[in-house]
């Protein structure tokens, strides 16, 4: 896991066997799965993941008769099953290509940032990544949604697959973080910071490659 976290963040792979090295550029994004019964990753290794899902099984019994009807439908018929979601598929990856395009446009204040930065220190995320994660995450769910600006609930988005696996859970507490603890801290962070100046550019902005404009008030 290491060696592919390595070339991932690097985007080069090296290959070294018998005396022989070997690299070549790749670009790609590691997902992977575990189960919490077979043991913990290290916090070191955990916070090079960007984002977590934690997925639990479906209690809604209407939610249980879709699956169990969508189930039954692709092994009835699977090329029907195909066509008929296969529009939504098209659909979804429109938006996401969209989003990729426009994900660079999007902007933040120093405010966003100091909200953001609020968030991890309130939580007692080591390091810097969280922080830069949750930044980038709010951007992408911006563009996702055709927006050139972030907004509280992107920063709130982003954070809630950031934080938990890198928040350090404390004796007897069942979530190490929830959706209201989030909006909670964020609401305190804008009441002390406020969302920035109107064309105020941070100075992480004026190191960015991208050209950044300002951000919508």
């Amino acid at each position: 896991v290491d060696l592919l976290l390595d070339s991932a963040a690097m985007g080069v792979n090296i290959v070294e066997r018998e005396g022989i090295s070997y690299s070549h550029p790749a670009k790609f994004i590691l997902v992977g799965t575990m189960n919490p019964e077979e043991g913990d990753l290290r916090p070191q290794l955990l916070d090079r993941f960007a984002f977590s899902v934690q997925i639990g099984g479906l209690l809604d019994p209407q939610m249980r008769v879709q699956v169990m009807e969508r189930r039954i439908g692709f092994e009835t018929d699977p090329d029907g099953f195909r066509e008929e979601w296969t529009a939504n598929e098209h659909q979804l990856s429109e938006r996401i290509a969209k989003a990729r395009e426009l994900v660079n446009e999007v902007t933040y204040s120093r405010g966003d940032l100091a909200a953001i930065a609020t968030l991890t220190s309130s939580f007692k995320v080591d390091g810097h990544r969280g922080d830069l994660v949750i930044l980038r995450g709010a951007q992408a769910n911006a563009a996702f949604h055709g927006r050139t600006y972030i907004t509280d609930e992107d920063i709130l988005t982003a954070a809630e697959l950031a934080l938990p696996h890198r928040v350090k859970a404390q004796p007897f507490q069942e979530g190490s973080v929830n959706a209201y603890d989030l909006e909670e801290t964020l609401e305190q962070a804008r009441s002390e910071f406020g969302d920035g100046e109107p064309g105020e550019e941070s100075e992480q902005q004026e190191a960015d490659a991208n050209p950044v404009k300002k951000k919508r008030p």
